[in-house]
C-alpha cells in the first residue's frame, strides 16, 4: 500500500509540474487527500475498535485502486492540459484529480489507525517486542517509499501516465495478502463492549499524555510533509526558468526526473537502514532520548544541504573545488538521515504505549496518528511551498528549522515530565 501509495503520488506530481508553474499550486492538489484523511480518520480509528481491524483493511485497498482509476482517467481525457487560463477544461481535470486524492486520503484513513491498534492489540504487555514491532512498521513504510520514488521515476519515464495501471494492480495484491493471509486481530472479542463516540480520537486530544506530545509530533509530520512533497518539484523545475526565479541556488531546478527520484530514492534507503538499526538500539533507549538524537540528525542534514545549495548554479558548472566540498559533505547529510530515522519509530511507540493506558480505545488513539499525520503533510506542503516560491531551497530549509525548534521543545517538556517512561 505504501509503495503504491508513493508511485500514484510520484506519477500526478510529474503529470502536474509538467503543466502548473506555481510550487505551492502543485503542492495544493497533490495534498488535497489530507482533507479525507482527516475527517475519517477519527472515525476509522473508533470504529474499529468496536468492529475490528479487519474490514479497514479490506476497505482500504480498494479505495485505492478506485482512486488510482481516477487519477488515470483524469490523465487519459486531458494528457496536455493548458494550465494558462481556466475554463471548462482545467476545472473538469482539477474535479477528477480531487476525487482521486480524496478516495487516497479515504484509504490512508481506513488504514492506518486499523493497522496501528490491530499491532497494539498483539504487543499487550511486552514493550521491547512493540518498540521492535512499532520500527518494522515504520521500515516497511520508508522501504515502499523508498523503493517507490525511483520507480515512480521510471514509470513516469516509460509508460507516462498509464503507470497508474502498475499502482491499481499493487493495490489488488495488497487486497489479495488482506483477505487471506491476515486474521482478526485477538482483541476484536472485546471491542463490542466499549461503545465511546465515533470522534473518540478528537476526545483523546485533552489526555496530557498526548497533548503534550502532539507538538513534537505535529512538527516532524509537517517537516516530512514539506520534503517529500517539495524536494523532487524543486529539483526538476526547468532551467533556464528556475534560474531566473532563484539564482545561484544548485538544489533548485535542472535535474532530469530519473536522476531526482533516484537520489531521493538513495536517501530514503539509507533512512530505511537507519531504522533497522535503530529496531535494535531503541529497545534499550529513552523514547525521548532517541528523539533528541533524531532532531541533531535533523540539523546536520539542514546545516549540510544549506551549504551544497550555495556550491552552486548548476551541476555542470561546478568547480573541481566545489565538487570536492560535494563529496565531503555528502557523508554527513547521510549520518544526519540515519540519526533522524529513529526519531518516527520512537514517536510511534510512545503513542501505542499511551493507547495500552486506554482500554477499548487503542484504534481511537491511533487515528490521532492520522490526523496529526494528515495535518502535518498538509501544512508542511502548503507552508512549504509558500517558502519555496519565496526563496527556493532556502526557504524550506528556514522552515525546516522553526519545525526542528519546536518539535525540541516539545520533547524537552515530555522528557522533564517524565512522560516517556511507564
Amino acid at each position: 500500500m505504501r509503495a503504491a501509495s508513493r508511485l500514484s503520488f510520484v506519477l500526478l506530481g510529474f503529470y502536474l509540474g509538467e503543466h502548473f508553474s506555481s510550487a505551492t499550486l502543485v503542492a495544493l492538489v497533490l495534498e488535497a487527500f489530507y482533507i479525507s484523511e482527516l475527517a475519517l480518520a477519527p472515525i476509522s480509528g473508533s470504529l474499529s475498535d468496536r468492529l475490528g481491524r479487519k474490514p479497514f483493511l479490506i476497505l482500504a485497498p480498494i479505495m485505492g485502486a478506485i482512486a488510482a482509476f481516477c487519477l488515470l482517467l483524469a490523465a487519459c481525457f486531458f494528457p496536455r492540459p493548458d494550465a494558462s487560463h481556466i475554463d471548462l477544461h482545467l476545472v473538469l481535470l482539477l474535479l477528477f484529480i480531487l476525487c482521486g486524492r480524496l478516495l487516497e486520503g479515504a484509504m490512508t484513513a481506513l488504514n492506518a489507525p486499523a493497522c496501528l491498534g490491530y499491532i497494539t492489540d498483539m504487543t499487550v504487555g511486552s514493550d521491547r517486542l512493540r518498540a521492535r514491532v512499532m520500527t518494522a512498521f515504520e521500515v516497511a513504510t520508508v522501504g515502499g517509499l523508498a523503493l517507490a520514488i525511483p520507480c515512480g521515476g521510471q514509470l513516469s519515464k516509460w509508460l507516462g501516465y498509464w503507470g497508474f495501471l502498475v499502482v491499481i494492480g499493487l493495490h489488488v495484491l495488497n487486497l489479495l495478502i488482506v483477505l487471506f493471509g491476515i486474521e482478526e486481530s485477538q482483541y476484536r472479542s472485546r471491542l463490542s463492549r466499549h461503545h465511546g463516540s465515533l470522534m473518540e480520537s478528537l476526545k483523546l486530544l485533552r489526555n496530557k499524555y498526548i497533548f503534550t506530545f502532539l507538538p513534537a509530533w505535529l512538527s516532524i509530520n509537517t517537516l516530512v510533509g514539506a520534503w517529500i512533497t517539495l524536494i523532487i518539484i524543486m529539483l526538476t523545475y526547468p532551467n533556464p526558468a528556475a534560474d531566473l526565479r532563484h539564482p545561484h541556488q544548485l538544489l533548485y531546478g535542472g535535474f532530469g526526473k530519473d536522476s531526482a527520484t533516484l537520489a531521493l530514492g538513495c536517501f530514503g534507503l539509507f533512512f530505511l537502514a537507519g531504522m533497522g538499526a535503530w529496531m535494535l538500539i531503541l529497545p534499550r533507549m529513552r523514547r525521548t532520548t532517541v528523539m533528541i538524537i533524531g532532531l541533531v540528525g535533523l540539523s546536520l542534514c539542514v546545516i549540510t544541504l544549506t551549504i551544497i545549495n550555495g556550491l552552486g548554479e548548476n551541476m555542470s558548472d561546478l568547480t573541481r573545488n566545489a565538487w570536492t566540498v560535494l563529496w565531503t559533505l555528502l557523508p554527513i547529510v547521510v549520518f544526519g538521515v540515519v540519526l533522524l530515522s529513529g526519531f518516527t519509530p520512537a514517536s510511534l511507540t510512545q503513542m501505542a504505549s499511551i493507547s495500552e493506558r486506554m482500554a477499548g480505545k487503542r484504534g481511537a488513539v491511533m487515528g490521532i496518528y492520522s490526523v496529526v499525520l494528515g495535518l502535518g503533510q498538509f501544512i508542511g506542503a502548503s507552508i512549504g511551498g509558500l517558502t519555496v516560491d519565496l526563496a527556493g531551497f532556502y526557504g524550506l530549509m528556514g522552515f525546516s528549522v522553526v519545525l526542528g525548534i519546536l518539535s525540541l521543545i516539545s520533547v524537552l517538556y515530555m522528557r522533564v515530565h517524565r512522560h516517556d517512561l511507564p
